[in-house]
């Protein structure tokens, strides 16, 4: 059991009836990590993630004492969605929500922008390098690629 947790958190795979939940906490933490973008274009594009994004993905949500806290999004290695409630960020939930995806692949490729200084640590923190950097196109913002790869065990 994870010391930091009085109960261990459950992760468990999200069903289309959690999307409504999801999308809505998607829009939140969001909001409140990426200041940088126009609350507009997140505002417009909750739809399209509760409707699109989530149904076409692998989505796990964690849950920690009967309230979903947040939920990863992957489409085959590519980390497309990590998000955590902002009320219970520095918790924990990320790590193991990214402990869970990496459990079952070798290597994990994910988008950040670069003015998202605490998500770029976390990954850093996680494993994660930078790979390259690329323009976002639908927000105009410098984004880095990074990935995870699983270390070959030495003898």
């Amino acid at each position: 059991m994870n010391p930091k947790f009085s109960t261990q958190p459950d992760i468990r795979q999200a069903t289309a009836d959690h999307f409504p939940h999801l999308a809505q906490l998607w829009l939140e933490a969001s909001l409140s990590a990426h200041s940088f973008i126009e609350s507009a274009y997140w505002t417009a594009n909750k739809q399209a993630m509760e409707s699109q994004y989530l149904p076409s993905s692998e989505v796990h949500i964690c849950v920690h004492n009967d309230s979903v806290v947040g939920f990863i999004a992957m489409v085959d290695n590519y980390l497309a969605a990590l998000f955590i409630d902002p009320s219970r960020q520095g918790s924990g939930y990320g790590k193991l929500l990214l402990n869970y995806a990496k459990s079952n692949r070798d290597v994990i490729t994910l988008n950040v922008f670069a003015r998202n200084e605490n998500a770029i640590a976390f990954y850093r923190k996680q494993g994660f390098s930078i790979r390259s950097e690329q323009i976002d196109e639908p927000t105009d913002e410098l984004e880095y690629v990074m990935t995870w790869q699983r270390s070959e065990p030495s003898f």
